[in-house]
């Protein structure tokens, strides 16, 4: 019988160290309550190209500004590897911001260019004034717009909620918090989205001889923008139409926009933007969108009808990932079962993670370990109950089991693809050329349909 009591401050441990933060990189720390950099494993995601260095690169030869697109499944680590490439930026003497857009957008509703262009030169308005302290000289992007929107625009019944705070901050609660202030922007700014365009290009001007003249004249900025891979619907279908239709029409109709003199953006983008708008990379930096896959578990995309053969590099990197974070893990998993919650987490880190937790807060609870198979098993089948099927689903995902593609009939389908790339139902890996395949946890019921 195991030692219950012995084992509680373990499973803590590993509670802890499972918990999904990004890691940090360098002095400069970007985010709070980041993990350490030791706990970082190189060369996770694919062919042998480091995608974040790719980027770097692209920057370092871009002069005049531009805007990049970045993207992945969720739990990939993106936020990790903004954390990597941020070093490696301050590395080519570049001056980074980074702002979380989910401190400032609300991501389960539709958003238009208007306030997303609020919010995202409001937080790095902010971000500014944190690192080089506040200039009574100056007004802050927030205290700019709402003087643009009450004298100029004059939204009509356009008010903040009253309270002690200042207008900037109140003005960032109601953009996040408020859905009627959020729906009265929006409305009320749509024929003047050419004059809020003009004076968000003239405060990033300012903003950048600010930072240049606080640092270096030569410096690139260059702000990144995490989160806003989350942008998505919640309830009905309708709903969740809206929310990705809102998502397309802001990055394809109105990429020129988001493009500022200067100033280098790298923007977080859903996954599934990629499969509702055709042709998206064209209208911005790079030519590309800088895609994140999931953990290379895989060696390579299989023929057609063929089950992707395992690597067993990349599995064992995923293995020390846990290593790196809970030494102590063979204690409470052989090595096949820990191998085993990796291939069946996909390659997604979050959840891996999950399924490791999952299983060790069993442990106080058996007679022997390491944990009994039967343990493992019903971490699966708590993430698996996460996912559920619908017929017509299970049918179209044999196909993309079958061939890697996206197996769309028509595009009308674009929405379920992008829904179901959004769950997770299916992941995005790169051996070469991107392909596709369903979620392992799914294969069994998948394979039913055929």
């Amino acid at each position: 019988m195991v030692n219950a009591a012995e084992l509680r401050p373990m499973v803590k441990k590993c509670l802890t160290a499972m918990v999904v933060r990004p890691i940090v990189f360098g002095n400069q720390v970007l985010i709070k309550d980041g993990q350490k950099e030791s706990f970082y494993v190189a060369g996770l995601h694919g062919d042998g190209k480091d995608l974040m260095r790719t980027l770097a690169d692209r920057i370092d030869f871009d002069e005049g500004g531009g805007t990049y697109l970045f993207s992945g499944n969720r739990g990939t680590g993106k936020t990790t590897e903004l954390m990597r490439l941020a070093a490696m930026l301050r590395e080519q003497e570049c001056e980074v911001f980074y702002v979380d857009m989910s401190e400032y957008l609300n991501l389960t509703l539709s958003v238009e260019i208007t306030d997303f262009l609020i919010s995202v030169l409001g937080g790095w308005s902010e971000k500014i004034e944190e690192r080089f302290g506040y200039d009574p000289t100056k007004a802050s992007f927030f205290e700019r717009v709402w003087n643009f929107l009450k004298s100029e625009a004059k939204v009509e019944g356009l008010e903040l909620e009253a309270g002690s705070g200042s207008v900037k901050a109140r003005l960032k609660m109601a953009l996040r918090e408020n859905p009627l202030f959020k729906q009265k922007l929006q409305e009320g700014t749509r024929g003047h989205v050419a004059r809020l365009v003009q004076e968000a290009r003239i405060f990033v001007g300012e903003a950048i001889a600010t930072v240049r003249a606080k640092t270096t004249s030569s410096k690139k900025v260059v702000l990144l923008l995490d989160s806003v891979e989350r942008l998505r619907g919640v309830g009905d279908n309708k709903n969740v139409a809206e929310i990705f239709k809102s998502v397309e029409t802001l990055f394809s109709c109105h990429a020129d926009k988001l493009n500022f003199p200067s100033l280098h953006i790298v923007c977080s983008i859903p996954p599934y933007l990629s499969a509702l708008a055709g042709n998206l990379a064209a209208l911005y930096s790079g030519g590309k969108i800088y895609m994140l896959p999931s953990v290379h578990i895989y060696e390579c995309c299989p023929q057609a009808g063929q089950a992707p053969a395992p690597s067993r590099v990349g599995l064992g990197a995923m293995v020390e990932i846990v290593n790196k974070r809970f030494p102590e893990w063979g204690r409470f998993f052989t090595c096949e079962q820990l191998g085993r919650l990796a291939a069946n987490s996909g390659g997604d880190l979050r959840d891996f993670f999950r399924m490791v937790g999952l299983c060790i807060t069993e442990a106080p609870y058996q007679e022997t370990l390491p944990l009994p198979d039967s343990v493992i098993a019903s971490a699966e089948c708590a993430l698996r109950n996460d996912m559920p099927l619908a017929r017509d689903d299970k049918v179209w995902l044999a196909r993309i089991r079958r061939s890697h593609g996206r197996e769309l009939d028509s595009l009308d389908k674009l929405p379920d693809f992008a829904r179901l790339t959004e769950g997770k139902y299916i992941l995005n890996y790169r051996n070469g050329d991107d392909w596709f395949d369903v979620h392992p946890l799914l294969h069994s019921s998948v394979n039913d349909a055929v």
